[in-house]
């Protein structure tokens, strides 16, 4: 018997076991003990559709057997987050200085049950999500929003590596722009494939590791921990020396990495969203950069998260 033929026999049993009967609608005397659901999650800890099925279950069941709905909710939260597909970021210098390895997610966030961040290649991104929501959440599950110097360490060693180049090389062709133009209506998930070639939606890091979506498809909310303040919003003018802006802008323009502001330009009491999306056009690119109101809700915004090492 298969795991997922097994697994749905286990939920079959937990309901059968957990089931009030016909007398009462608040009997709690028989639900099962939280071990019960985390045992459930193991066998079907690879099968997002059974953690779907035990999340609808986990609500419907909310009023009738509370506990055991909390039970299956936090276990269900709790697999989502370990089954999170992440990369490692090697160190890498940016601006002269070498920004720490990290984690962050191989995908943009996408929305999991009871509200929990999702990385996987089947969820669409989580948008129409603002600056500070997206902060919170992030917070909430562990984890922090990608921050400004983070971001340009994965462009920036995405830009050195020759399998991220349309000619095979390092400044040879462009560099590959994720889904920017139009060929789709809304985010998609990373499972999607344009019929581009130049659509290519992943890149390779010098450690090899795959990451999906630095370049178009949706922006990513950026926590500036250069020009920003302690919340993570852009506090003034760009420096002329900051990493932000300090770059070869037409050479990467024209490349295919993306535009962005210049320096003196003043974002204050702004965030920062970097990549692009699907209808961006030529400006999409690993570098590109806006900025937005903290409190913007926006289809084409989404964020990107890292979590401790």
């Amino acid at each position: 018997m298969s795991n997922n033929a097994s697994s749905l026999i286990a939920l079959h049993g937990l309901l059968r076991a957990g089931a009030a009967p016909a007398t009462s609608f608040h009997n709690t005397a028989r639900e099962p003990q939280a071990g019960l659901a985390e045992r459930l999650l193991l066998e079907a800890a690879s099968d997002r559709h059974v953690l779907a099925a035990l999340a609808a279950y986990a609500v419907s069941c909310e009023v009738e057997a509370p506990s055991r709905s909390g039970a299956i909710r936090d276990a269900v939260i709790a697999r989502i987050l370990q089954n999170n597909c992440l990369v490692t970021v090697p160190d890498t210098v940016v601006g002269g200085e070498v920004v720490p390895a990290f984690r962050v997610g191989a995908f943009l966030c996408g929305e999991g049950a009871f509200k929990t961040i999702q990385i996987d290649p089947w969820t669409a991104p989580w948008t129409s999500i603002s600056f500070s929501d997206a902060k919170r959440i992030s917070a909430e599950c562990g984890m922090a929003l990608l921050t400004e110097r983070q971001a340009l360490a994965i462009a920036c060693n995405i830009m050195r590596q020759p399998i991220n180049w349309t000619g095979g090389a390092v400044g040879h062709g462009r560099l590959y722009q994720g889904l920017h133009k139009g060929t789709c209506e809304v985010p998609q998930p990373g499972i999607r494939r344009s019929t581009c070639l130049f659509e290519r939606r992943w890149h390779v890091l010098s450690n090899g590791e795959v990451i999906h979506d630095v370049s178009g498809n949706a922006y990513t909310w950026i926590f500036d921990d250069v020009q920003g303040d302690a919340d993570g919003i852009v506090a003034g003018p760009f420096p002329i020396h900051s990493p932000t802006v300090d770059r070869s802008e037409e050479w990467l323009y024209q490349s295919g990495a993306g535009d962005g502001p210049s320096a003196g330009e003043d974002y204050s009491g702004e965030a920062l969203i970097r990549g692009g999306h699907w209808f961006s056009g030529d400006v999409a690119g690993i570098f590109h950069l806006r900025a937005h109101e903290v409190d913007r809700v926006e289809p084409e915004i989404g964020f990107r998260v890292t979590v401790p090492s």
